[in-house]
């Protein structure tokens, strides 16, 4: 039996004061820990619909369309307090992988697919006009992108040993260009409609494209709106299910290509580059780089952050792509940015919000 005396009794209460401490710094790490992860996950919203959501155009804070599977739309004016859906008619088969609004009454869709149309609103989706039908054998458009509302450009995968590329000069009406001008295509290159984003526009007139499932991940680059291009090769990785998902560029000197394989998630080896030179040249991301394959690289206003996405978890970057901090696991498809507030969309209308002001 214990002998209670003064000094057993010193130890106890220095036994427990030491415990107490070590046990109040250790709730105090974890809920500092804790905390500090939950100011930089999305939070996720409420499932509108139960397509597969891969086209995203965020306005601002206010306004944010997308669109996916089964010919569905959908659109907030109140930052997602209520969004609208709805599936456009005779759609029902098509996969609208990407959209680009104006405003809250004004946006385009386009299907990807052995057939690609093309469809515009301007009565916020009451109804939609047709602008474009293409039945040709071999059709897959992967995206579009555009300067202003009359002028823009979508691409399609090769046919013929040329990208498939058309335009729009007045935002109503679409023809293909000359693919003369267009650089031979490698072997089983092609385009990847992941997320819409394979194509990025900048000014009046320059414009890349990114490419993979060859023997390289290419860029595509003009700068008169389509006339003339030119091709440059990229340090990803690149096979039939591997390469170039996506591509942004902050300046006409700075940008970021983002991808890697789809069949391999989290294979984060030769998945992200960076430019300084207008993507003449890449540097290879070999460290602090996203963890696995990402679909979508998208940037703020200001080019000062940049923010990637994929399968498996989402990073952030807040010097031109060159490092990259994580954003949790939750996976999503394509990603855009408003002011406070970024937006991301995924399978079975999936839509996350992420506030930006914790990312600091």
């Amino acid at each position: 039996m214990m002998q209670w005396n003064w000094m057993t009794y010193t130890r106890i209460l220095n036994f427990n004061r030491c415990f107490c401490s070590s046990a109040a710094l250790l709730f105090l790490f974890t809920y500092l820990s804790l905390n500090c992860c939950a100011q930089t996950q999305w939070i996720s919203g409420d499932r509108v619909c139960s397509a597969s959501l891969r086209g995203l155009s965020v306005i601002d804070d206010s306004t944010i369309w997308a669109s996916g599977s089964e010919g569905t739309w959908l659109r907030t004016c109140n930052g997602g307090k209520q969004w609208e859906t709805g599936t456009i008619a005779g759609c029902s088969k098509l996969d609208f992988r990407d959209i680009h609004a104006l405003d809250c009454d004004r946006a385009w869709v386009i299907s990807a697919g052995d057939t690609c149309k093309i469809y515009y609103t301007s009565d916020a989706g009451q109804s939609w006009k047709i602008q474009y039908t293409n039945y040709e054998p071999g059709i897959f458009f992967d995206g579009f992108a555009f300067w202003d509302q009359k002028n823009g450009l979508a691409y399609g995968d090769p046919i013929d040993g040329r990208f498939y590329i058309i335009e729009t000069t007045d935002g109503n009406t679409w023809h293909q260009i000359d693919d003369e001008a267009l650089p031979h295509a490698l072997k089983g290159e092609a385009g990847f409609a992941a997320s819409g984003t394979g194509i990025f526009t900048l000014g009046k007139e320059a414009v890349w494209i990114a490419t993979g499932g060859g023997a390289k991940a290419r860029v595509l680059y003009s700068g008169d709106k389509g006339v003339s291009w030119t091709s440059y090769d990229s340090p990803l990785i690149s096979n039939h299910a591997a390469g170039i998902f996506s591509i942004i560029f902050t300046t006409s000197s700075n940008g970021t290509i983002v991808g890697g394989s789809y069949l391999d998630s989290t294979n984060k080896v030769a998945n992200c580059a960076t430019t300084t030179d207008g993507g003449v040249t890449w540097k290879l991301i070999t460290e602090q780089q996203p963890r696995g394959f990402r679909s979508c690289v998208t940037a703020s206003s200001d080019g000062k952050l940049l923010l990637t996405v994929g399968r498996t978890g989402s990073e952030w970057s807040g010097d031109n792509g060159n490092t990259w901090k994580p954003i949790g696991q939750k996976g999503y498809f394509a990603c855009a940015i408003g002011s406070r507030y970024a937006w991301a969309v995924g399978r079975n209308g999936k839509l996350g919000k992420l506030d930006l002001a914790k990312l600091e």
